[in-house]
C-alpha cells in the first residue's frame, strides 16, 4: 500500500467484454469497463427513473485477473474494491483523463445474484473458534 492513495469500493456492472492480455514480466492482465447507475423512486409518478452514473476502467492482475476471467462476464453485479487514478491521454489530438480503478478484490453482488463457491485446494477453510 503507497502512502495517501485513494482506496474505492464500488458496486455496479460489467458493461463491457472482459479482455485479457500477458504483461511484459508475463503476469495475466484483465480488464473490463465497470457501470454503476444509480436508480431513484420518483414519488410523483410513482415509478424507478435513472439518475446519475459512473463508468470506470477495473483493471487487475495476476490471479485476481485469471480468476475475474475464468469466472464473470459482461452483465455480471459485482463489488470491486482497489485503488482508484486518473489516467491521462491523448484522444483526437486533444489531452483526456479517464477514472481507473486498479482492483485488489472483485466479487459478485450477491444481494443481486447467487453464487455457488468452489475453493481452490490451497485456500484454507478459517476453523471456528470455540465460545
Amino acid at each position: 500500500m503507497a502512502w495517501n492513495e485513494t482506496k474505492l469500493t464500488v458496486t455496479g456492472w460489467i458493461n463491457s467484454d472482459i479482455t485479457t492480455r500477458k504483461t511484459a514480466d508475463g503476469a495475466t492482465a484483465a480488464d473490463f469497463l465497470l457501470s454503476a447507475n444509480e436508480r431513484r423512486f420518483d414519488r410523483e409518478t410513482k415509478e424507478w427513473v435513472a439518475g446519475k452514473s459512473l463508468y470506470l476502467r477495473v483493471k487487475c492482475y495476476r490471479k485476481l485477473a485469471e480468476r475475474v476471467a475464468a469466472t464473470l462476464a459482461r452483465g455480471d453485479a459485482v463489488v470491486v474494491t482497489g485503488r482508484a487514478y486518473t489516467t491521462r491521454y491523448e484522444a483526437d489530438g486533444r489531452q483526456q483523463s479517464g477514472l481507473e480503478l486498479e482492483a485488489t478484490s472483485i466479487g459478485p453482488d450477491v444481494s443481486l445474484c447467487t453464487v455457488v463457491i468452489e475453493r481452490p485446494a490451497a485456500i484454507a477453510v478459517v476453523p471456528e473458534v470455540a465460545a
